[in-house]
């Protein structure tokens, strides 16, 4: 036995494993031989020696590049050399696993371990299988709130809630998302060392933006009472207020509440003074950075909540046996085909949880997050240049 060997390990990628470091923040792999590479390859899931896999690969290498220099426009790396950009230059993907594998900081390394950690993210966006039924799912999400908005045809204004009510919330915003761009998730993934694909929550999502923080307060109440939102399938830890000082509103709100008790017959003007106080009083204070997301502004507020739907998903099996069983079970041995096919009848529908994000805010938050001290254009640029230092190691720790 090689008494050295049992002191000398892979620092960085040990912390991966044991101390829950990103791959990406690792600034060289461990591999030595083509060998070595290979079984790399095929532990990470694919046959290097397959057409179809080794094809797939190739196609993401070449969305790897020009995302890199397209997306990522590093100044001080802004284009991917001749001979690392090309699949006839490189030939042979493993090369860019050796090569960062190198013990030398060499240029070859830092543009071998950028392409490969773009491929790594590319290729869990391109494999998630919560995206194959997205049609099916928008549909759903976004149609359980689409019936309680309207539009008051005379003024333009839209209201969340029943007309008839009388009590329907005016909202000075609507907005759907039906699906974060490509080039947003990419950084999204890459710039959070610990972001995965399954952690994307906003791919759908409802921003709304009310007059006041009351009203803001008011439509989460309404989600609830018409069970647009599932109180049980709201993700734990993923609730964020920056908005409303919880426990002074609800000192307020029971302060309100007896005031109109005893003289129901405020005034429109009084009962608008002692709302305003009331807004005055609720606001949170102090701030700071978020603890969830280091680039979020210290002056962003808002009420962000994520829920899970438990979507029905037409099951594809389910429809090729309906049009396949009217036709063989009248041929010879039909049945008996059609049993070893599907041994069971499929389900018609597969279920699955899908997360979407709710974000509330009055109408001087949504001011300020476009015009103001928490717009959200520098939020985007702060997670550039952070997505930039990742890809490019400049995040990665010291060997």
């Amino acid at each position: 036995m090689d008494a050295n060997r049992n002191f000398q390990f892979p620092w960085p990628i040990l912390r991966v494993v044991a101390h829950g470091m990103s791959i990406l923040d690792v600034p060289r792999l461990e591999l030595n031989t083509m060998e070595e590479a290979t079984n790399f390859v095929r532990a990470y899931g694919f046959e290097p020696n397959n057409e179809a896999d080794s094809e797939l690969l190739w196609n993401i290498f070449d969305d790897a590049i020009g995302f890199i220099e397209k997306s990522l426009k590093d100044a001080q790396y802004p284009k991917v050399p001749a001979h690392l950009r090309e699949r006839e230059s490189v030939t042979d993907l493993r090369r860019l696993l050796l090569l960062a594998s190198s013990p030398k900081p060499d240029p070859d390394r830092v543009w071998a371990c950028a392409i490969l950690r773009l491929m790594h993210v590319l290729i869990h966006l391109a494999h998630d299988p919560r995206m194959r039924a997205f049609d099916q799912v928008q549909q759903q999400v976004l149609g359980r709130l689409d019936q309680h908005i309207f539009v008051d045809t005379t003024t333009g204004t839209t209201f969340l809630g029943s007309k008839e009510s009388g009590n329907a919330i005016k909202l000075l915003f609507f907005k759907k998302k039906d699906r974060k761009d490509r080039e947003r998730e990419i950084i999204k993934l890459l710039h959070k060392a610990e972001s995965t694909v399954e952690e994307i929550y906003d791919r759908i999502g409802f921003r709304l933006v009310t007059e006041t923080k009351l009203d803001a307060i008011r439509v989460i109440r309404l989600l609830m009472e018409k069970n647009i939102i599932c109180i049980p399938n709201i993700r734990p830890g993923r609730s964020r207020n920056r908005l409303v000082d919880l426990d002074r509103f609800e000192t307020e709100a029971r302060k309100m509440d007896e005031v109109l008790k005893k003289s129901p017959s405020l005034s429109d003007g009084e009962l608008e003074k002692l709302v305003k106080r009331m807004e005055r009083r609720i606001s949170l204070r102090q701030l700071g950075r978020s603890f969830m997301n280091p680039h979020t502004s210290e002056y962003y507020r808002a009420i962000q909540f994520t829920c899970r739907e438990l979507i029905k998903i037409r099951n594809p099996e389910f429809g090729i046996f309906s049009r396949l069983e009217p036709h063989l079970k009248n041929l010879p041995d039909g049945g008996r085909i059609l049993a070893e096919v599907f041994p069971g009848l499929p389900p018609e529908f597969d279920h699955v949880f899908f997360p979407y994000e709710i974000q509330i805010m009055d109408v001087r938050a949504y001011a300020d997050s476009i015009f103001g001290r928490s717009n959200h254009e520098e939020y985007r640029r702060k997670q550039l240049d952070t997505a930039r230092s990742r890809v490019f190691g400049r995040l990665a720790s010291a060997e």
